[in-house]
């Protein structure tokens, strides 16, 4: 037998010489015995097997050494070989359980002695048409996974690559209205409101690409905790009531669960599955109704459901709600985005263990089920990385200003490292920066450790993903030197809850995501300085503040926040998180703790007490006007909330 030719063979094992003659002589009939290889036992036969791979195999039950029982299982288990079909020929007749199991262990097909001839040519044809169709569209499938792997990969870069122009423009943007507000054109202003307003919904996209590209390649991971359900849903709608109100759109929570029920998920995660599922519904809900948000359990699940009062889903539709890219034509397609949201959000469900599910309501309106698995075993707490950060975060004991009261010159200048392979990026920070630091740049890793040795830097600002040493190992190495104390922000598209943790187990003191906003930059470059300024250390610092102080300080910021931006109605939840630094469910504690309301009634607290003031030093000819002045339109509105929050109807004195 030649070797050169090995994949053309069929492989005829059986003990008895003249049974081999016989098939022998039937191959040729085939024209398929040229290469026939010839064994006398199973164990002769697998070591032919897996020096020639056969394009397929004939053995007989019964032999010694190894049956051919024995001999399929052998085959089946060898990864090479696993796909190589076979047939049982034997004389010897088994009963029914033994040919079931055979077949559950890789036979293709039984052949009885002594066979037919037709019968025999018949069963090795259509074995052997199957076998190629079989390896044909094992071919296709291969393909199919290297074009599907290369997709990801094609995406994943886009959607990185986004990042950087997307950051460039909005920054620019951020530039011009914050230097050139008071003297642009009402025109040009909202002009560039929208670029700036598109150029985030593009951000959002590429980020929908990139969780889509994470749980494809299995690197989604859950950071469970214990989460009391009620707790967590009331928050929510706290958070989301601005974006409902906006809409005229009530949104209730309605729960059966006790204040002690709760549930193992990942907050970080889970937030996006509910902002999905509500953003859904606010898109397909009509003015003046209800979406309400219901909680509940029975002996296995938890159970939250979204039901909202819109047209309902098409039935014919409803099976194709959570895949990928689809996008209902309902309400003539008035959704934005890939139609991968909701498919994001089943999948997030799945890992928790639970499912998620779409049905219409009996009277008006859809609901969406989540099931999540009842689970006695508690969970560790959040990351240490994670809590240190917010923990850091909170600390901010300067006041976030867009510049400097007084401009450094010459040496009195602090210095900032920028570290960026994209010169868009390090220009823009550049240009963000110049006029309160002096800035030094670098392309990668190896040339800021350069410009280290020979400048002296008081903050580094560093991408991640760079050619020739990248920013983890050039904050590791930093680490390792005498400039290790020099403070250290990540400006990076990579800045996920992952890489996260491995920045800050690296001593990075703050994670900002590209695209950033241009005053959220400027101030953490400040703090940061502000906070190492005297060459003590970060963790140095820390332990001299005041917690209560800090407490205060920060409720100031917001204050002012608030204040600077009393008649802007798209100010948020998240604007007041971004202010000192903190997630949303973060700042929603600090402000339960401190003043015992919610982020939400702390903005109306003070925007209805700055209306009070309006009105009584008549700095306002209406009700009207004094509505407009703190973002609102309809002085309906404006008179029930004034009297809620100030505790009088609004008047104008004569």
């Amino acid at each position: 037998m030649s070797q050169t030719e090995p994949n053309t063979s069929i492989l005829v094992i059986d003990d008895k010489p003249d049974n081999i003659k016989v098939i022998i002589d039937e191959l040729k009939e085939l024209g398929l015995h040229k290469h026939a290889l010839t064994a006398p036992n199973g164990k002769i036969g697998l070591e032919l097997a897996k020096k020639y791979v056969p394009k397929l195999i004939l053995t007989d039950w019964e032999m010694p050494e190894m049956d051919g029982y024995a001999l399929v299982e052998a085959v089946k288990a060898d990864e090479a070989l696993a796909h190589i079909p076979i047939i049982m020929v034997t004389a010897v007749m088994k009963k029914p359980e033994d040919l079931s199991e055979s077949f559950k262990a890789g036979v293709h097909d039984f052949l009885s002695k002594p066979f037919n001839k037709l019968e025999f040519q018949a069963r090795i044809k259509n074995v052997l048409r199957l076998s190629e169709t079989e390896k044909n569209l094992r071919a296709s499938y291969e393909k199919l996974s290297e074009l599907d792997k290369a997709k990801s990969t094609f995406f994943a870069n886009v959607s990185h690559d986004l990042k950087n122009p997307i950051a460039i423009i909005l920054g620019l943007t951020d530039m011009l209205l914050v230097e050139h507000e008071d003297v642009l054109p009402l025109d040009t202003i909202d002009k560039l409101r929208a670029i700036q307003r598109f150029s985030k919904t593009l951000n959002n996209l590429s980020t929908e690409i990139r969780e889509l590209i994470r749980l494809d390649e299995g690197l989604l991971q859950l950071n469970r905790t214990k989460c009391t359900l009620n707790e967590f849903i009331g928050e929510f709608i706290t958070i989301f009531t601005p974006v409902a109100e906006a809409k005229d759109v009530s949104l209730e929570l309605k729960t059966s669960l006790s204040e002690s029920d709760w549930a193992l998920i990942d907050t970080w995660h889970f937030e996006k599955v509910l902002y999905n599922l509500v953003s859904n519904a606010l898109d397909f809900t009509k003015a003046g109704t209800t979406i309400e948000i219901a909680c509940k359990k029975d002996q296995e699940n938890l159970y939250i459901i979204i039901l909202d009062e819109g047209p309902g889903i098409d039935p014919a539709k409803l099976e194709q709600m959570f895949n990928r890219f689809y996008s209902s034509d309902t309400l003539n397609n008035k959704r934005e985005g890939l139609g991968i949201g909701l498919a994001i959000a089943k999948e997030i469900v799945i890992l928790h263990g639970g499912s998620l599910t779409a049905e219409n309501r009996k009277t008006q309106g859809a609901a969406f089920t989540i099931s999540i698995p009842l689970d006695a075993e508690e969970l560790p707490e959040e990351g240490e990385a994670v809590e240190r950060w917010l923990s850091h975060s909170v600390i901010t004991p300067q006041t976030t200003t867009e510049t400097a009261e007084t401009i450094p010159q010459g040496e009195e200048m602090k210095s900032v490292l920028i570290v960026d392979d994209n010169p868009d990026i390090r220009l823009l920070i550049s240009e963000l920066l110049r006029k309160e630091y002096r800035i030094y740049e670098a392309r990668n890793g190896i040339e800021a450790i350069k410009k280290l040795e020979e400048r002296n830097v008081d903050l580094i600002i560093t991408d991640l993903s760079m050619p020739v040493m990248d920013g983890f190992e050039f904050i590791e190495q930093v680490q390792d030197t005498r400039y290790k104390d020099i403070p250290c922000l990540i400006v990076s598209s990579r800045a996920d809850k992952d890489q996260l943790h491995k920045a800050l187990d690296r001593g990075v003191e703050f994670v900002l995501p590209k695209p950033f906003d241009a005053k959220e930059l400027r101030a953490r470059v400040k703090i940061l300085i502000e906070r190492s300024d005297g060459g003590s250390s970060i963790s140095t610092t820390f332990s001299h503040f005041d917690p209560e102080a800090t407490r205060k300080e920060m409720i100031r910021q917001l204050e002012s926040l608030v204040v600077k931006n009393i008649d802007n109605p798209m100010l948020g939840i998240q604007n007041l998180a971004n202010e000192i630094a903190v997630s949303q469910r973060k700042l929603f504690k600090v402000l339960k703790d401190s003043l015992d309301i919610t982020p939400l009634e702390f903005i109306k607290e003070i925007r209805f007490q700055y209306a009070d003031q309006l009105i009584k030093l008549r700095k306002v000819g209406s009700l009207s006007d004094a509505a407009k002045a703190i973002g609102m339109t309809n002085v309906t509105n404006f008179k029930k909330q004034f009297e809620r929050f100030v505790g009088k109807e609004p008047t104008l004195s004569e």
